[in-house]
């Protein structure tokens, strides 16, 4: 696994050379987003598309939408 530095430099390179602050922080995030999803995977925390559909269900309900 690559260092935290080695990653850093990682989205550096990727970025085009106008780039702004927001624009690297905005890959951080989103990077950071994809490892903790990947790790929710890997740890068996996830939902079928089913369990899935019923709890956007339930959502809607408590906003008072009818489910389409």
């Amino acid at each position: 696994m690559a260092t935290l530095k080695e990653q850093l430099q990682e989205v550096v390179a990727s970025l085009p050379d106008d780039c702004t602050i927001e624009d690297f922080r905005y890959r951080l995030y989103v990077r950071r987003k994809a490892e903790e999803g990947i790790r929710a995977i890997e740890r068996g925390e996830t939902y079928s598309h089913e369990e899935a559909v019923e709890i956007v269900k339930s959502w809607r309900k408590s906003y008072g939408q009818s489910p389409p």
